[in-house]
C-alpha cells in the first residue's frame, strides 16, 4: 500500500512538472502568434532614423540597412549614380520619404517588395559616356532581339529573389522576382551575366536558346566571412583565437549519422574523436587539443547548444543544426569561464529563414550495417595451439579446460569436419558419440561451433526521418521540426539491441517594434535504449559478447541436446529480460533583444532544461544443460542405459554406453531481481549580455561586450530492487516476492560569472581582443569560490599592408595571430574541498549476519587546496591564396595545468586513510594543426572541392605526486610519474624469435644446459650458442617450465650488460627497457574531396590516426593469454612458431593462464598493438532532380542519394577481430572494466550502406 502511495505521489511530482513545462510552452506560442499579429500593425507605419552627414549614396542605404529591416539590392549600371554625396538628417520618416529625398535630383528610382528595396535607373536615362552607346544597343535589340525566360536557384533548389540579370556590355537588365524567375529582351546573341550577394557570379551564352535554369553557387568566402564566438558572432578576418568552424551541410547532409559526434570525426583539426564501439546510442569520446588535461578533472570539452550546456549529444538531431564552431583556446573560450577550461564546441539550431520564404522539407535515410571487418575466431587451429602450450609448459594429462584435448580428439575433430562440416548446421542438435564422448573421466569435443554466426547478425536495419518547416513571413522567423532515429544492434539472439530516438524542435523569432525582438523556442528528445541483461554473476563486467570471445568452439553454442536448451551465450542472451534505459530531455527558452540604437543592444535569454532517465532492468530464473563439468550418464524414461554408435545414434545391442549434459539452475529464485532506478534533474541557465559597436572614422573600430551568466543545477535518483522475480514474462515489483533493498542520492551545484570582451581594429590591420571573466562556482569554500580569468589575443591583417598589394591575388589574405590566456577548472569534485564521512551497512558484526549502519573514516582534506589554472598560448597563421581559391591555418599551442590537483605523498598505514589531495602537480600539452581548403569552378560547370586537416598534441608531466622523488628513483609505470610523457609505454624492445640454431646440442640432439648467475641468483638454463650470448633467465622460473627455448622471444640488450632485465623499473634503472609506444592518438587526420557536375555530386571522405600503439588485454589481443579453452583469433592460432613454422609472427604457444603478461610475454615493441588507421569513413553519390521536372511533380527541390560510411578500414593488426579505435574496457554499459577490460570484446563497430531521400516542398 505505501509502495502504490508513493508511486501515485511521484506520478503527482512528474505530472505537475509537465503540467509547468506545458504552461511555459503555451504561453511562447502565444506571445509568437500575437508578435505575427503585431508586426503586421506596426511594419504598415515603420520609421527610420538616421544621421547621414557627408557620406555617398550607396553608404547611405547601407547605413539604412543597418538601421532598419530592409535589403537594398543594386542594379550593375547605377554604380556612377551612386557616388553622389548626400548630407542630411533623417528623424521618424518612414521609408519611402526617406528614398524620396535622397534620389531626388537623381536619374535613380527604387522599388520595395515585401523588405526589399531595388535602386535601378530611371527609364530613358543613362550615363552621359554610354549614352549613344545604349541608343544603338537597344536599337539594335528592337531590331534582332528576343525575349528570354528562366529562374535563379541555389545549389539546394531554392528561389532566390533579388539576383541581377545583365546583359553584358549594356545597361539591359532586370531582377528576379519572388519565385526567382526572369524576363528580359535581348539581343539574339547577347551573354547574360546574374550576380547575387554571397554567391558566385555566373555568365550564359543565350545563342539559340531562350528559357534558362541558372543555378548559383555559394561564395565560400561569404559563407565563411561570420562565425559564431561566444555570446557573439564575429567575421572570420577579424578571429585572432584558435577558431574553426564546420560546414555542417556538407559534413553531414548525406550520412546516416546517428550522432554529431560521428559527424565531425576528422573534420576539425584539434577535435579529436573517437568511436571506441559499436553499442547504438553511445556518444563518442570527445576530447580537445589532448587528451588529458587533468587528472581529478573531466578534461572534457564543454558542450552548448545555443549558449545552453546539453548532457549528451545524443539529445540532439544532427539535421536541426545550422553551424558549429569549435573554440580551442583560452582566448576564444575564457568567456565562458570554468566550465570551458578543455574547450568549447558551440553548437547553434536552426532558427528560420532570413527571406520572405516558407520551405517544408522531408529527408530519410535508410542503412544495413554489417560487421566493420570479418570477425574470424581459430576453430581446430586454436585447439593445436591449446595442445602445443601444454607440452611447451611440460604438463601432464590431456590439455584443455573445461573441454579437453590430446592428440587423437585432435585428429577426431579434423575428421568430424570432414564428414560432417558441410552438412551439420550450427543448431544441429548436439549428439553424443558423434560430437564429443566421455572417456577415463574427462570430456573431448570433436564437433566445432561458429559463435560469431550465432551471436552477430549478418546485416541490422537502421532508419533516419526528418521532417522540417523553416520559413519567414514580415518580421517573424520560424523553425519546426520533428525527428525520428531507429537503430538495430548487432546482436543476433537478443530480443531487443535496438536505440529509438524521437525529437522535436521549435524556434520562433519575431520584431514586436522596431527596437524589439523576442523569441522562444522548446526541444524535446525522447531516447530509449534495449539491450540484453548480463546474467552473469558479475554484470557488464562479463556480458554475451565477452563469452562470445572466452571459449574455445568446442563450447556449444545455439544447440540443443535432447530438445533442451544448453547454458551458453546465445541462450542467455535469447532467454534474459531487456535493460531498458530511457532518456527524456526537454529544453525551453525564451528570449529577447532590444536594439537601443543601430550599433547598442541587448540580449538576454533564460532556459530550462529537464533530464528524466528511468531505467529497469530484471533477470528471470534461468534453467538449462551445462557441459561445464562431469557430465551425467544418459538413462531412458525407464532409467536403463542408452548406447549409441560413433555417429551418435541410438543402439539396441552393444555400442559405446551414452552419457548427457546435466541439469542446472544457473538463475536461482533468489538470483533473480527486477531493479528500478529513477533520475531527475532541473537546470537553469540565464545569459544577459549586451555589444556596442563603434566604427571612428572607419579608422578605429571598437566592439564592447559585458554579460552575466548564472547556471543552476540539481538531480536526485531513487533506484529500488527486489529479488524473487515471479514472471518472467511481466517483469515488475507486484511480481517479486523476495530481499529488498533501496538506494538514491540528491546533489545541487551552481555557478555565476561576470564577463567581458573588447575587440579593437585599426585601419583594419592591426586586432586586438581581450576577455575578462570573474567567476564563483559552488563546488568550492566561501574563501576561494570567486577567481579572476583573463585572456588576450591579437592579429596583424598583412595583406591589408599597402607593400603587400602586389601579390594579390596570389595571396589573397595572410593573417597572423597570438593569443594567452587562463581558465579555472570546475570539473573535480566538491569532496575534495569537504571532508565527508561514507554511510555505509556491515553484516560481520554478528553471526547471524544481521545488517548495521557504520559511518566510514573521514576523508582528508588539503587546507590549502584552490583551483586548478589551465593557461593556453596560441600562435596562427591564416593565409588565402590565388584569389581565394586555396587557403590554409596553421596553429602551435602550448596548454598548461597549474596547480593540478593530485594525491599527496603517501604517509604511513598508522595513518588510517589515503593522504589528502592538493594542488601539487602540473602539466603540459604541445600540439600543432593544419587545415587546408581548396575550391575552383572549371568552365565546363565542374566543382571541385577539397578539405584536409591534420594535428597532433602530446602531454607531458611536469610535476607528479612524486616530484619530491629523486628523478633516478622514480617508477617508469606509474602513468603520471614526474618527468614522463603522458601515454608512454616502457618496455622491451623485440629483436626476433629463437630459432634451433641459437642453442647448443649434445650429442643426443638434445639442448645443453648450464648454470647463469644473475645478482646473486643461480638458474639452470638452456645454453646458448655464440660468443658472449645475452641470456633471459630474469624471465625463468628455475624449475625447468619456463625455460627459453626455439620459438621464444629474443629481446634486445639495451644497456649492454649481457643480461635481459627489467632492472628496478625507475628512470635511474629501467634495465633494458624503454619507451616502446604511447596510447594517446598522435598525427589525427581528414581528407574529404567533393565534386559537383550540373546534377550530380560525389564525395569521398578519409580519417585516420597516423601513430597509436597499447598493449592489449583479453584472448583477443595476447598471444597464450587463456590457451586452456583455446579461444583466440585464427590471426593468432595460424601464425605461431612450431619446428615447422620458423617463420611465424607470434612466439611457441604459451598459456598465461588469463594474465596480460608472463613468461617472454612481456610489454614489448614487436607485440604492441599498432592502431594507427585509415578509414574511408564516407562516399556519397547525389542527384539532384532538375527544377524542370520538380515543378512538375509541384516539389521545389528533390536530391535522391546513395552513401556508405565506415566501409573500409586499412590497419596494421594483422588480422585480430579488433576495431583500431577500441578503447579497453569502455563502455556505456558500464563505468569503467567493462567485460574485464579485455580489448575489443564488446559490440563490434559497423559499416553501413544506406540509400537516402531529400525532398523540398
Amino acid at each position: 500500500m505505501q509502495e502504490k502511495y508513493n508511486c501515485e505521489l511521484f506520478a503527482k511530482k512528474i505530472n505537475g512538472k509537465f503540467l509547468k513545462i506545458m504552461k511555459i510552452y503555451f504561453l511562447i506560442t502565444i506571445l509568437c502568434i500575437f508578435s505575427v499579429s503585431a508586426e503586421n500593425i506596426y511594419s504598415q507605419s515603420k520609421t527610420v532614423s538616421a544621421e547621414l552627414k557627408n557620406v555617398t549614396l550607396k553608404d547611405a542605404f547601407r547605413e539604412l540597412e543597418k538601421s532598419s529591416d530592409y535589403l537594398f539590392l543594386f542594379m550593375d549600371n547605377i554604380e556612377n549614380g551612386l557616388s553622389k554625396n548626400v548630407n542630411v538628417s533623417l528623424k521618424s520618416k518612414s521609408m519611402d520619404e526617406i528614398l524620396d529625398l535622397l534620389l531626388r535630383n537623381t536619374d535613380l528610382t527604387y522599388s520595395i517588395v515585401n523588405r526589399q528595396i531595388t535602386i535601378s535607373r530611371k527609364p530613358g536615362t543613362t550615363d552621359e559616356k554610354n549614352k549613344e552607346e545604349e541608343k544603338t544597343t537597344i536599337k539594335e535589340v528592337q531590331q534582332t532581339g528576343k525575349t528570354i525566360t528562366g529562374t535563379v536557384t541555389d545549389s539546394n533548389g531554392e528561389s532566390i529573389i533579388g539576383a541581377n540579370i545583365v546583359e553584358e556590355g549594356t545597361s539591359n537588365g532586370t531582377i528576379t522576382d519572388i519565385n526567382g524567375g526572369f524576363t528580359l529582351k535581348v539581343a539574339d546573341n547577347a551573354t547574360i551575366r546574374i550576380t547575387y550577394i554571397g554567391y558566385l557570379f555566373q555568365i550564359v551564352n543565350t545563342t539559340g536558346k531562350t528559357s534558362f535554369n541558372v543555378v548559383l553557387q555559394e561564395d565560400s568566402k561569404a559563407l565563411d566571412e561570420v562565425v559564431v564566438v561566444g555570446y557573439g558572432i564575429q567575421k572570420k578576418e577579424n578571429l585572432t583565437g584558435a577558431i574553426s568552424t564546420v560546414n555542417v551541410e556538407e559534413t553531414m547532409g548525406s550520412r546516416p549519422l546517428p550522432d554529431l559526434g560521428r559527424g565531425l570525426q576528422g573534420t576539425v583539426p584539434g577535435l579529436s574523436i573517437v568511436v571506441p564501439s559499436g553499442e547504438v546510442g553511445s556518444d563518442p569520446v570527445m576530447k580537445i587539443r589532448g587528451q588529458i588535461a587533468s587528472i581529478s578533472g573531466s578534461s572534457d570539452p564543454l558542450i552548448l547548444v545555443d549558449n545552453v550546456e546539453i548532457p549528451s549529444i545524443q539529445y540532439i538531431n544532427p539535421n536541426d543544426i545550422e553551424a558549429i564552431t569549435v573554440l580551442k583556446d583560452a582566448a576564444a573560450s575564457s568567456i565562458y569561464g570554468a566550465k570551458a577550461a578543455f574547450g568549447v564546441v558551440l553548437i547553434t539550431m536552426k532558427k528560420g529563414a532570413k527571406t520572405e520564404t516558407t520551405n517544408i522539407t522531408y529527408s530519410t535515410n535508410l542503412s544495413w550495417q554489417k560487421p566493420f571487418k570479418d570477425i574470424e575466431l581459430a576453430g581446430i587451429e586454436g585447439l593445436e595451439y591449446t595442445l602445443d602450450a601444454h607440452k611447451n609448459m611440460k604438463s601432464g594429462g590431456p590439455a584443455g579446460g573445461f573441454w579437453r584435448v590430446n592428440d587423437e580428439s585432435l585428429e577426431k575433430m579434423k575428421e568430424w569436419q570432414r564428414l560432417y562440416g558441410s552438412t551439420v548446421k550450427n543448431s544441429d542438435p548436439v549428439l553424443y558419440g558423434r560430437d564429443w564422448i566421455f572417456e577415463n573421466g574427462e570430456k573431448y569435443g570433436y564437433r566445432i561451433y561458429d559463435p560469431v554466426e550465432a551471436m552477430i547478425k549478418n546485416s541490422a536495419f537502421s532508419q533516419n526521418h526528418n521532417l522540417s518547416l523553416n520559413g519567414r513571413r514580415n518580421d517573424t522567423s520560424y523553425n519546426l521540426s520533428i525527428g525520428y532515429l531507429g537503430q538495430e544492434g548487432m546482436m543476433k539472439p537478443a530480443n531487443h539491441d535496438d536505440y529509438k530516438r524521437f525529437t522535436g524542435n521549435i524556434n520562433v523569432s519575431t520584431k514586436v517594434a522596431d527596437f524589439i525582438t523576442i523569441r522562444g523556442g522548446a526541444r524535446y528528445s525522447d531516447a530509449t535504449k534495449r539491450y540484453p541483461n548480463s546474467s552473469s554473476a558479475w554484470a557488464f563486467a562479463a556480458d554475451p559478447w565477452l563469452y562470445l570471445y572466452r571459449w574455445s568452439r568446442l563450447f556449444p553454442i545455439a544447440t540443443t541436446e535432447h530438445g533442451q536448451q544448453i547454458h551458453d551465450p546465445y541462450w542467455d542472451t535469447k532467454n534474459t529480460n531487456d535493460v531498458i534505459k530511457r532518456d527524456r530531455y526537454i529544453n525551453l527558452t525564451a528570449g529577447t533583444t532590444i536594439d537601443i540604437t543601430s550599433n547598442w543592444n541587448i540580449e538576454a535569454d533564460y532556459a530550462y532544461t529537464s533530464e528524466m532517465k528511468p531505467f529497469t532492468m530484471s533477470l528471470p530464473v534461468a534453467t538449462a544443460l551445462e557441459h561445464w563439468y562431469a557430465p551425467v550418464e544418459w538413462r531412458d524414461e525407464n532409467g536403463d542405459r542408452v548406447y549409441v554408435d560413433e555417429t551418435g545414434q541410438v543402439t539396441t545391442d552393444e555400442g559405446m554406453p551414452g552419457y548427457r549434459f546435466y541439469t542446472s539452475n544457473y538463475v536461482t529464485d533468489e538470483e533473480s531481481y527486477y531493479y528500478q532506478n529513477s533520475f531527475l534533474s532541473d537546470k537553469h541557465t540565464y545569459n544577459i549580455f549586451s555589444t556596442y559597436n563603434l566604427n571612428l572614422k572607419d579608422l578605429h573600430k571598437f566592439k564592447f561586450m559585458l554579460g552575466s551568466n548564472i547556471v543552476s543545477y540539481k538531480w536526485n535518483n531513487h533506484s529500488s530492487n527486489r529479488s524473487e522475480l515471479l514472471d518472467s514474462n511481466n517483469p515488475q515489483f507486484a511480481f517479486t516476492v523476495g530481499k529488498e533493498t533501496v538506494g538514491g542520492d540528491a546533489n545541487w551545484d551552481s555557478q555565476v560569472g561576470f564577463f567581458g570582451r573588447t575587440n579593437y581594429s585599426l585601419m583594419d590591420k592591426y586586432l586586438l581582443e581581450a576577455n575578462l571573466r570573474y567567476d564563483a562556482t559552488s563546488k568550492f569554500p566561501s574563501d576561494i569560490r570567486w577567481k579572476w580569468y583573463p585572456s588576450f589575443s591579437g592579429g596583424w591583417i598583412i595583406t591589408n599592408e599597402e607593400f603587400m598589394k602586389p601579390l594579390d591575388p596570389i595571396l589573397s589574405f595572410a593573417k597572423l595571430r597570438a593569443s594567452w590566456g587562463s581558465i579555472g577548472d570546475q570539473s573535480v569534485s566538491n569532496s575534495l574541498y569537504m571532508p565527508t564521512m561514507s554511510l555505509g551497512k556491515n553484516n560481520w558484526l554478528t553471526g547471524e549476519g544481521k545488517n548495521f549502519f557504520q559511518l566510514g573514516t573521514p576523508t582528508p582534506i588539503s587546507e590549502v587546496i584552490t583551483w586548478q589554472d589551465i593557461e593556453t598560448l596560441n600562435l596562427g597563421l591564416d593565409l588565402r591564396l590565388f584569389n581565394d581559391k586555396l587557403g590554409f591555418v596553421f596553429e602551435w599551442f602550448q596548454r598548461d595545468t597549474k596547480n593540478m590537483i593530485i594525491p599527496g605523498e603517501s604517509l604511513p598505514a598508522t595513518y588510517g586513510a589515503n593522504a589528502p589531495q592538493g594542488n601539487f602537480g602540473n602539466l603540459r600539452t604541445k600540439g600543432w594543426e593544419i587545415a587546408a581548403d581548396f575550391h575552383h569552378r572549371f568552365n565546363n560547370g565542374i566543382t571541385l572541392r577539397v578539405n584536409a586537416n591534420i594535428s597532433d598534441a602530446i602531454t607531458d608531466i611536469t610535476k607528479g605526486a612524486d616530484w619530491n622523488t629523486p628523478w633516478e628513483n622514480r617508477s617508469i609505470h606509474n602513468t603520471f610519474t614526474t618527468g614522463k610523457r603522458y601515454g608512454d609505454i616502457y618496455g622491451y624492445v623485440t629483436d626476433r624469435l629463437y630459432q634451433k640454431d641459437d642453442f647448443l646440442y649434445d650429442e643426443n640432439g638434445n639442448i645443453m644446459q648450464t648454470v647463469i648467475i644473475w645478482e646473486g641468483t643461480s638458474k639452470r638454463t638452456n645454453q646458448l650458442a655464440g660468443n658472449n650470448p645475452v641470456y633471459q633467465t630474469a624471465f625463468e622460473d628455475g624449475n625447468q617450465v619456463l625455460l627459453v627455448s626455439p620459438g621464444d622471444v629474443k629481446f634486445v640488450d639495451v644497456n649492454g650488460d649481457g643480461y635481459i632485465t627489467e632492472g628496478k623499473n625507475t628512470f635511474g634503472d629501467p634495465g633494458d627497457q624503454v619507451v616502446i609506444g604511447n596510447f594517446t592518438p598522435r598525427y589525427e587526420y581528414g581528407l574529404r574531396l567533393g565534386i559537383d557536375y550540373k546534377d550530380f555530386d560525389a564525395s569521398i571522405f578519409f580519417q585516420g590516426v597516423g601513430k597509436r600503439k597499447i598493449w592489449g588485454s583479453g584472448q583477443l589481443a595476447i598471444p597464450g593469454y587463456f590457451s586452456k579453452e583455446g579461444a583466440m583469433p585464427k590471426a593468432i592460432a595460424e601464425n605461431y612458431w612450431r619446428p615447422d613454422r620458423t617463420d611465424a609472427f607470434y612466439p611457441r604457444a604459451w598459456n598465461l593462464n588469463g594474465a596480460n603478461e608472463g613468461f617472454v610475454m612481456r610489454k614489448q615493441s614487436r607485440y604492441l598493438l599498432n592502431m594507427a588507421y585509415l578509414k574511408i569513413k564516407n562516399i556519397t553519390l547525389g542527384y539532384t532532380l532538375p527544377k524542370n521536372i520538380t515543378q512538375n511533380i509541384h516539389l521545389s527541390s528533390a536530391r535522391f542519394y546513395v552513401s556508405i560510411e565506415n566501409f573500409f578500414t586499412f590497419d596494421k593488426l594483422r588480422g585480430l577481430p579488433i576495431d583500431p579505435e577500441t578503447i579497453s574496457g569502455h563502455s556505456m554499459l558500464r563505468d569503467s572494466g567493462y567485460n574485464s577490460d579485455r580489448t575489443g570484446t564488446g559490440n563490434p563497430s559497423f559499416r553501413s550502406a544506406s540509400i537516402g531521400v531529400q525532398i523540398g516542398l
